[in-house]
């Protein structure tokens, strides 16, 4: 939404012209809000659809209606559009957002340029908004022309999947109080039961920003790739991240200041997050949704390493693939990395089907040349898989690669034909 957004300025200096998205955007799907907040239009939005008899009726009629998709990073606000008149050149347009934070809701005349409809906001932001050839609507919020805050794509259409947060058991208590984990679902139409994905996040960075860890991880990216597909994907919230109970507590320092770089440390984070797991998929095995004849676990960073390592060391647990994204326990930077995630990649070695690692270059966290060195070590240990390595669009992360499925999805697509069976 235009304040929030305003304040995030994470995509500041992006664009260098005012309908210049960044590279990706096309491939972006209308996606729910990684939020509970909800965007709510007015109550008198009155939607009037041009005639489609008339002299350009026919060319406006596509922009009426009312869209909805998310926009801000990580899809944290959620958004709404009503386009309720239009004329050759102009359109009265009512936009609502909602975040964690705040809520904007604005009436005001667009005009169109360049074929895009211009709507200047009492923020100073500038809403853009612009036709795919697919139906669905590229918007994106400006701040002094050249300056991109946010953007996303809206849609009339259903989206891939519902997302719903649920609770899942654990067998610990605190103070008497049994704890429980949160869980991010995305359910695809229909009644299922739905093959499905166990997919993990990763770490917080160094592990010297307490407040990252309340934050709910799910990836959209990776989501509706599945959904589209028919599958149903499933975010667990480890121990004392996003909402679940307890205390994270995955390898920290004496002090807790930071993420721990010692093995002695370090490692046993590891098996209080695969302890995590068993409790997910105890859960996932009493539900009538989830089809265990095919079953993925797979994850980002952390998440990474930690569904192979698990797999390895399950073997009563009926998974088919692994899908490691940008996978390590520590970083490279870490003086004793060698001797903690080639440790932890060799634990998965006793999977019996292929995993498939994707890695980006240009990670800040993993470079190319240890990531191949953990895979080396995999196979040596007599695991079964392919490293496939990409180059990040345009500048970006290499460790971001999960988000940009333009580039993995050819990968993945052989990947799941030749594990899951029809």
């Amino acid at each position: 939404m235009a304040a929030a957004v305003a304040a995030v300025g994470w995509l500041a200096g992006v664009a260098h012209a005012q309908t210049a998205l960044p590279a990706g955007t096309a491939q972006m799907r209308p996606v729910p809000a990684e939020t509970s907040a909800s965007a709510e239009l007015p109550p008198d939005v009155a939607v009037v659809a041009p005639d489609a008899t008339l002299e350009g009726g026919r060319r406006l009629l596509p922009w009426s209606g009312i869209w909805r998709g998310s926009a801000c990073r990580f899809a944290q606000c959620d958004v709404k559009v009503a386009v309720e008149k239009l004329s050759a050149d102009a359109a009265t347009v009512v936009y609502a957002g909602a975040s964690a934070t705040q809520r904007v809701t604005e009436r005001g005349e667009a005009k169109f340029i360049d074929n895009e409809l211009h709507m200047p906001l009492r923020t100073g932001a500038t809403l853009v908004l612009r036709l795919r050839e697919d139906g669905d609507m590229e918007m994106s919020l400006w701040k002094n022309v050249t300056q991109l805050l946010s953007y996303g794509v809206l849609t009339q259409k259903p989206f891939a999947y519902a997302r719903s947060v649920e609770r899942v058991p654990t067998p610990w208590t605190e103070n008497g109080r049994a704890q429980t984990l949160e869980m991010v679902v995305y359910r695809p139409p229909g009644a299922g039961p739905f093959p499905t994905l166990v997919f993990n996040h990763g770490s917080t960075g160094n592990g010297d920003k307490p407040e990252w860890f309340t934050y709910t991880w799910a990836s959209p990216e990776v989501g509706a790739y599945f959904a589209d597909k028919g599958w149903q994907v499933v975010f667990p919230q480890r121990r004392g991240r996003g909402k679940s109970d307890g205390l994270y507590d995955e390898g920290f320092e004496p002090d807790r200041s930071r993420y721990a770089c010692r093995p002695e440390r370090s490692l046993p984070g590891l098996e209080r997050a695969m302890a995590d797991l068993d409790a997910v998929l105890a859960h996932l095995r009493t539900r009538s949704d989830v089809d265990l004849r095919r079953l993925l676990i797979g994850g980002v960073s952390r998440g990474g390493i930690l569904s192979a390592a698990y797999a390895g060391t399950r073997p009563a647990a009926p998974f088919l693939g692994v899908l490691n994204f940008v996978g390590g326990w520590v970083g490279d930077r870490c003086t004793h990395a060698d001797a903690i995630n080639p440790v932890a990649f060799r634990r998965g070695a006793a999977f019996p089907h292929p995993m498939l690692w994707l890695y980006g270059d240009q990670d800040p966290f993993y470079a190319l040349r240890h990531s191949r060195k953990n895979f080396d070590a995999f196979m040596a240990e007599g695991g079964k898989g392919s490293f496939v390595a990409f180059d990040p669009l345009h500048g970006a992360s290499g460790h971001g690669i999960h988000a940009q499925p333009a580039l993995w999805s050819s990968a993945v697509d052989g990947y799941l034909q030749a594990v899951v069976p029809k």
